[in-house]
C-alpha cells in the first residue's frame, strides 16, 4: 500500500514536471515567434530605407547632371553670339574654331584635339545654319542625352535658342513656344537622344 502510495506520488510529480516542461518550450516558442516577427519587421525597415536613399541618391545624380549639361550648353552659346554672333560672322565658325578660340569650355575639350564631348561622351558639334538670311544662326548639336534627362534640359534651356530639334523632331520652331507634347514624345523612348540647339538673332 505505502509502495502504491509512493509510486503514485512520483508518477504525479513526473506529470506535473512535464507540464512545466511543456509550458516552458511552449512560451520559449512563443516568443521565440514574436522575435521572428519583430526581426522580420526590422529588416523590411531597413530594406525600405535602402531603396528610398538608392531613389533619391539616382534622383539627385540625375537632376545635377541637367543643371550640369544646362550650363555647359548655355555656356558655349553665350560665348558664340558674343564672340561671333555681333559680328555677324557665324559663317566662319567650326567646331574646331569654336575649340581652338575657347567658346566650348576646357572641361568639354579632347586633350590635344580640335574636338569636344558633353558629359554624355557625345561629340559636340558646331555649324553655322540659316534661319531668316544666309548663316544667320548658329547651331550646338549635342548628342547621346540620356533619355530621362531630355525634357528637362530642352525645358530649362529653351529660353534662349529660336529653334530646337530633338532627334531631327523640331519641336521648337523660330521664335515660337516649344511643343510641349512634341518635346514628350520625342524624348520618350529608351534610347538616347540628339538635341540640336540653334541660336541667333531675336
Amino acid at each position: 500500500m505505502t509502495k502504491n502510495i509512493f509510486d503514485l506520488s512520483r508518477a504525479v510529480q513526473a506529470r506535473a514536471l512535464s507540464s512545466r516542461a511543456r509550458l516552458k518550450s511552449a512560451k520559449g516558442l512563443k516568443q521565440s515567434g514574436f522575435m521572428s516577427i519583430e526581426l522580420g519587421l526590422v529588416l523590411l525597415a531597413v530594406a525600405a530605407l535602402i531603396a528610398f536613399a538608392v531613389l533619391y541618391y539616382r534622383e539627385n545624380q540625375r537632376k545635377n547632371s541637367v543643371n550640369s549639361n544646362h550650363s555647359d550648353i548655355i555656356a558655349i552659346s553665350g560665348n558664340l553670339v558674343s564672340k561671333y554672333g555681333q559680328l555677324n560672322r557665324y559663317g566662319d565658325v567650326t567646331t574646331e574654331l569654336a575649340v581652338k578660340s575657347g567658346v566650348i569650355p576646357a572641361h568639354l575639350r579632347d586633350p590635344g584635339a580640335d574636338t569636344a564631348q558633353n558629359r554624355f561622351g557625345g561629340v559636340i558639334e558646331v555649324a553655322p545654319v540659316d534661319l531668316t538670311g544666309t548663316s544667320d544662326g548658329i547651331s550646338i548639336t549635342w548628342p547621346n542625352v540620356s533619355a530621362n534627362q531630355c525634357s528637362d534640359i530642352v525645358s530649362a534651356s529653351e529660353g534662349e535658342f529660336r529653334v530646337i530639334t530633338v532627334d531631327g523632331s523640331e519641336i521648337k520652331g523660330d521664335g515660337g513656344a516649344i511643343d510641349i507634347t512634341a518635346l514628350e514624345e520625342a524624348c520618350d523612348t529608351d534610347a538616347p537622344v540628339e538635341l540640336v540647339f540653334t541660336a541667333g538673332r531675336f
